[in-house]
């Protein structure tokens, strides 16, 4: 019981906020889907998790969550945040129409 309430503690103590919450889950919806673009081309995968975290600061995507309707605002980020992914050249690996 007392393990259980050091436990308890421990998740309290360590939370998530909303913030980290809401970075954590955008995040991890954008790798899942570049990473199914990427099929399987391994530098390609490696590229989105290493590089999606330093893009979506890059690209400012906070702005974006609180402006989703802004269809100005969409398209600075899609532009600024699939710029960012580069392979070993510097090249983008998406492009945006």
């Amino acid at each position: 019981m007392r393990t259980l309430a050091i436990l308890f503690c421990l998740l309290l103590l360590t939370a998530c906020s909303v913030e980290n919450t809401e970075e954590f889950v955008f995040r991890k919806t954008l790798e899942y889907q570049l990473v199914k673009l990427c099929d399987d081309e391994e530098a390609c995968i490696t590229a989105v998790k290493t590089q999606t975290k330093a893009c979506m600061e890059s690209s400012n995507w906070r702005d974006f969550l609180n402006n989703q309707d802004d269809t100005a605002e969409l398209n600075r980020f899609t532009v600024a945040f699939y710029g960012c992914l580069l392979d070993p050249e510097g090249l983008p690996y998406f492009e945006v129409h």
